[in-house]
């Protein structure tokens, strides 16, 4: 589903940073209107300029980029460090919070000008991201719903977590690819198909299916297809993009995505997709999608919104880069970036939350059912 030679659509670092060698620089920069400038000075140029032709949401960010150029490029000259530059250019493209932007010294360290994101606050570290965990697998035994697993295994967590409970199912995957080594999205994604009819086949009869999709880190987009594609019974437009070409506001055709019927049968029941807002990228398009079929319902918090493909291109310094460059619509015409897609029962977790071991979003979504 990508227009260009890019990375996959991922929210978390650690994965980005593993496929940035081999994906990045094959987008053209744009060149510096100086080619006798430093390195440091070519170096902010081709960033400025690249993001100055490509980058696609300025006015929805609320972004003065013509003024930062005039406030930050001062700073650079020929003998600015490499530490002084890093720190230059991340506090230029700060004001975005876009986390589909990225500054990474290859091998070295990495920056994103994240949003402020509420789950972030209440769980700001592995240990209490660990405890949020902890309390969803409780509730969900609490409530008799014992979690299998299936799939490939990323970061020590398999593809997909699933379970069924006095016929209401339970489904979880953290990410949108099934292999972190898979060059072929098509591929890949059939593949998630495939063990999707599986764990569907298994959970059988249900009156209700509940798919949690808090905190997963995005993929791509043929993923989360894949996964809608089981709730349709029609085809119908799932979402449409355009690329930047032009000024600020000027963009290509729209390119239609669409839902079609895939699977054994559609799953057809009352569908309840849990959200937060760090379900970043390729997820973001799947609560998007999913927020279209007349029997699905979304809980908990808006998505992060970050939808676009990135961007990636590399400066004269060999750092890479990566930005934004289409907006994303809903099929009625919606651009959610930076909001996130809206939830339709809002409810959020906190720390007593999960020092409570009791799923508030959960809880909602059970009691809504029975």
């Amino acid at each position: 589903m990508h227009s260009f030679p890019i990375v996959r659509r991922l929210s978390g670092t650690f994965l980005l940073t593993l496929v940035l060698f081999t994906s990045f620089g094959q987008n053209p920069a744009s060149p510096p209107k100086d080619s006798t400038l430093s390195l440091p000075e070519r170096s902010f140029d081709v960033l400025w300029q690249t993001f100055e032709d490509h980058y696609a949401f300025f006015k929805l960010r609320n972004v003065d980029w013509k003024a930062s150029y005039a406030k930050y490029r001062p700073l650079v000259q020929a003998n600015t460090s490499e530490d002084s530059l890093f720190s230059i250019l991340s506090q230029m493209i700060t004001p975005f919070q876009d986390d589909h932007i990225n500054l990474i010294v290859p091998g070295k360290k990495q920056f994103k000008p994240r949003k402020p994101s509420n789950f972030a606050r209440e769980f700001p570290d592995p240990k209490a991201k660990a405890e949020f965990w902890n309390m969803v697998d409780t509730d969900l035994v609490r409530h008799g719903f014992q979690l299998q697993s299936a799939g490939p295994e990323f970061r020590g967590k398999k593809l997909f977590y699933f379970a069924q409970s006095k016929g209401i199912g339970y489904l979880r995957f953290s990410r949108c690819f099934a292999s972190d080594d898979s060059e072929d999205e098509a591929r890949d994604s059939e593949l998630a198909g495939q063990l999707l009819d599986s764990i569907l086949a298994s959970v059988q009869p249900l009156k209700a299916l509940i798919i949690d999709v808090r905190s997963n880190i995005g993929g791509n987009d043929e993923f989360s297809y894949a996964v809608a594609n089981r709730f349709t019974t029609q085809k119908q437009l799932g979402h449409y993009k355009t690329i930047r070409q032009g000024g600020y506001e000027s963009f290509g055709p729209p390119k239609k995505y669409y839902l079609e019927p895939q699977g054994i049968r559609p799953v057809v029941v009352p569908t309840y997709v849990l959200t937060n807002d760090q379900t970043a990228s390729a997820a973001d398009v799947f609560a998007m999608i999913m927020r279209t079929l007349p029997q699905t319902k979304l809980v908990g918090d808006h998505s992060l919104g970050i939808y676009s493909d990135m961007y990636g291109f590399e400066l004269p310094n060999k750092w890479l880069v990566s930005l934004s460059n289409e907006r994303y619509f809903t099929s009625e015409g919606v651009c959610y970036e930076g909001q996130g897609t809206p939830v339709d029962l809002p409810v959020r977790t906190t720390r007593q939350d999960a020092l409570r071991k009791v799923d508030p979003v959960l809880e909602t979504v059970l009691k809504r059912i029975r």
